[in-house]
């Protein structure tokens, strides 16, 4: 069994806020994006800032975060020797903030404090030794445990101004985290039972949030459960789902859990047409009280049918058909390389990558 980890405390419910304000740094640097800067986002969450602190910000993080967009973060927070760094947005500000950290520390600074605080309900990044950064037309995928935050504030009401389609698409990411996570060859009875929490929180609470932004009950369940996913695929790893959502994100260009969204039921569907393989899809589905594999495929069907989801990668506007068809033993290729792969549940070949993007682009029927 592998050695459970979570490096990083955790601070959620009503007080969580006050706990920021509690903290003894006072040269904070803040790694965040334009929108969330010039909506007011970021004054709103540095109210809450210790007494007396100084903060500046690089707000330049974009979707996808470049090697050359690292590169900049790392010049300003060099320059900048705070003893705070707060990752504050959705996944990719996360993910910069990591690899600028990463890049500082492997150039003899000393680590300041880190803080994630999400703004969106998803990738679980706040809690994980993962960080996805673009380099071309590549998706880099960096594990280590430097990489996971010292800290992480979830406060629902961050994500209060979240459009429905970016909702959507980071929520059916937490849900592809944790299926992912629960049959996955490293999976443990530790990463079992909070896949299982998130899968069941998804299930019930993104169509809410979905059809009503304002349901913040939802809304602090959804960030909880992306938390909990988080956590569960950090120690048990992931699969080739999110290894053909890298690969085909870095040439399209389009958000990640769209297009992990758009793959899953494939994905799930190869694994299940071998007997062997079904098994722990059969489990997960008995533990959340359904009859079976089908049933859980299903469900995820209809769950990314009620998001407004395309049902194969053909329906999204992006992805050129001709282009998609020159890219994809580029892709297969990249996928089979990415290091998500290796604790997936069934081994797979790169034709059977190459198979499973053109089910996809075409869309079968279930």
């Amino acid at each position: 069994m592998n050695d459970f980890k979570l490096k990083t405390e955790l601070f959620f419910g009503s007080r969580a806020l006050e706990r920021l304000e509690q903290m003894p740094y006072r040269d904070i640097f803040i790694i965040t994006d334009g929108f969330l800067e010039s909506s007011g986002m970021v004054a709103k969450m540095a109210q809450h800032l210790p007494a007396g602190a100084r903060y500046q910000t690089y707000s330049n993080v974009k979707p996808d975060p470049s090697q050359e967009l690292v590169d900049e973060g790392v010049a300003a927070v060099e320059a900048a020797r705070p003893d705070m760094v707060i990752a504050f947005g959705g996944g990719s500000c996360i993910d910069a903030a990591k690899a600028v950290l990463y890049a500082c520390c492997g150039r003899g600074m000393a680590k300041p404090y880190f803080l994630a605080i999400p703004t969106t309900a998803g990738t679980g990044s706040e809690v994980t030794n993962f960080a996805v950064i673009t380099r071309g037309e590549n998706k880099v995928v960096l594990i280590d445990d430097l990489l996971a935050p010292d800290g992480a504030l979830l406060e629902a009401d961050f994500t209060r101004s979240v459009p429905a389609r970016i909702t959507a698409d980071t929520g059916m990411d937490v849900l592809t985290h944790a299926i992912e996570a629960y049959v996955s060859q490293d999976a443990t009875a530790f990463t079992d039972a909070m896949a299982v929490k998130a899968v069941r929180t998804v299930l019930s609470d993104l169509p809410a949030v979905y059809r009503d932004g304002m349901s913040m009950r939802s809304r602090a369940r959804m960030i909880e459960a992306s938390c909990i996913a988080g956590v569960a695929f950090t120690n048990a790893g992931l699969g080739v789902n999110h290894s053909l959502a890298h690969a085909l994100g870095g040439r399209f260009h389009v958000a990640h859990g769209r297009l992990n969204a758009v793959l899953l039921p494939y994905v799930m569907a190869f694994h299940m047409a071998d007997r062997k393989y079904r098994e722990p899809y059969e489990r997960l589905a008995g533990e959340l009280g359904m009859a079976g594999a089908d049933e859980l495929l299903h469900a995820v069907l209809d769950l990314r049918q009620t998001l407004d989801i395309e049902h194969s990668l053909s329906g999204i506007e992006r992805i050129d058909a001709l282009e998609f068809e020159r890219a994809i033993s580029d892709m297969a290729e990249a996928a089979m390389h990415d290091r998500c792969t290796p604790p997936n549940v069934r081994p797979v070949s790169k034709q059977d990558l190459v198979n499973l993007y053109r089910d996809a682009f075409r869309g079968l029927s279930f």
